[in-house]
């Protein structure tokens, strides 16, 4: 008889357990994005790598939670389940709204004397220690509007007056986090950003503050494209992230 599969961790709905993973790369995700917009990563990077995507309530498979608002909460339940996973070294990817999630979290293990990453990649984001104009009090047209030109929910969804209504609220509770302002603490580990020419959210020159939150290396990869880039140039983001990943731990192989 066929041992039951183990239960799926909805935080992790698409991981692939690797017991010969030599370092874990977990990706947070953007504003509205669940974990299957990592599918198909963990092909292009080394086989020494365990690609974990987060899933977070409110999105897919957990549409029917309610959605984080603010960042402590969130980082209060994701501990817990991040903890049986830190046994081998890790690495952190965050794209825009994930870059928040990220560094709270490596602050957050800092201050406690808790292992850090490797190193982080931080994509489609400003560093979130610099002060930003908040979305909240945006009435629906206007953050409808903004969403538009962020062009990142599929224009039939903003079309769609039921299917709105359903992602608003988790799109809200999102920009809330991705408005965040983080202490200017920096971390212990290197920090890489990535951006984009034509990203008209995040000018290039915004990605060189992410300087201010590391003592450690820094460095800076730029992509054609606009916001979403990791859609529109997939191919050399995944080769930049591999060559990150490959740098920070060698062990991996090429």
């Amino acid at each position: 008889m066929r041992p039951a599969a183990p239960p799926v961790n909805p935080w992790f709905p698409t991981r692939q357990s690797n017991p010969n993973a030599r370092v874990r790369v977990f990706c947070f995700p953007y504003a509205g994005g669940g974990a299957s917009v990592y599918n198909g990563w963990s092909a292009a990077l080394p086989t020494g790598v365990e690609l974990v995507a987060i899933q977070m309530p409110g999105r897919e498979r957990r549409i029917m939670e309610p959605p984080f608002r603010q960042i402590p909460p969130l980082l209060d339940a994701l501990e817990p389940v991040l903890a049986p996973l830190l046994d081998k070294p890790f690495i952190f990817f965050g794209y825009s709204m994930g870059t928040r999630i990220s560094l709270a979290l490596a602050q957050r293990w800092q201050a406690r004397g808790a292992p850090l990453p490797l190193g982080m990649v931080m994509a489609a984001a400003g560093a979130p220690h610099r002060a930003r104009e908040t979305r909240d009090t945006l009435d629906d047209a206007a953050f409808v509007e903004l969403l538009r030109k962020y062009e990142g929910t599929p224009a039939e969804v903003l079309a769609h007056k039921e299917l709105l209504e359903m992602v608003l609220p988790v799109l809200r509770a999102d920009f809330s986090i991705a408005d965040a302002v983080l202490p200017a603490l920096p971390v212990r580990c290197p920090i890489s950003a990535f951006g984009s020419h034509e990203d008209p959210h995040v000018p290039l020159p915004d990605l060189e503050h992410w300087r201010e939150l590391t003592t450690g290396e820094f460095r800076v990869h730029h992509f054609p494209g606009k916001h979403f880039f990791m859609r529109t140039a997939r191919e050399p983001l995944l080769a930049a992230l591999r060559a990150e990943v490959v740098r920070w731990c060698p062990e991996v192989g090429p």
